[in-house]
């Protein structure tokens, strides 16, 4: 299983989740950042995606390939300012030419699992939809959990959430529930 981190923060709590959730899964989690793979957006060009190759050169095709091989990923996200990291949305305008195949498209989003780490009063509830959106489009179950530091009585940037034992037991319950049903 691929963990791929968005945040910036290697060691904030997306790091910690992944963290915990290879312990959890007997390190079958490799964990990666997003921001390793020096992942470009789209242009300038000339749509030569559409026809099989892309100009860029950079590190979307390692990426790819590496989730292509794995039965399945965990995307975990911060919320920025009631939005998703940009990096999220360069991935997938990057594979937008191999996801407007419906079969590839379902059986990526079938592949990837989301958390979020976020707080309502930052768009928390807007971002959650927008990723189920996605999966509904593609017509896969989503399988998208949030995580609210103020639900646990925390500050986001500040406290390791990592640190509440109702995190850590919801955290648990999700590698289970992802490990006996690979692919789902």
């Amino acid at each position: 299983m691929l963990g791929l981190n968005f945040s910036s923060r290697k060691n904030g709590n997306c790091g910690d989740f992944l963290l915990f959730l290879r312990q959890q899964t007997n390190n079958r989690l490799v964990i990666r950042s997003i921001h390793d793979f020096s992942l470009e957006g789209c242009g300038p060009c000339e749509y030569e995606c559409i026809h099989g190759s892309c100009p860029k050169k950079d590190g979307l095709t390692a990426l790819t390939a590496w989730m292509d091989k794995e039965e399945q990923s965990i995307f975990i996200m911060p919320l920025y300012n009631g939005n998703l990291p940009s990096a999220f949305y360069r991935l997938l305008e990057r594979m937008s030419p191999r996801l407007h195949d419906e079969a590839e498209e379902k059986r990526f989003w079938k592949k990837v699992k989301i958390i979020l780490v976020g707080n309502p009063e930052h768009g928390l509830e807007p971002a959650v939809q927008t990723l189920k959106d996605i999966y509904e489009n593609a017509r896969v179950k989503p399988a998208v959990t949030a995580f609210s530091s103020v639900k646990y009585g925390m500050r986001a940037t500040q406290d390791r959430m990592i640190e509440n034992r109702e995190v850590r037991s919801r955290l648990v319950e999700l590698a289970w529930e992802w490990m006996e049903v690979p692919g789902k």
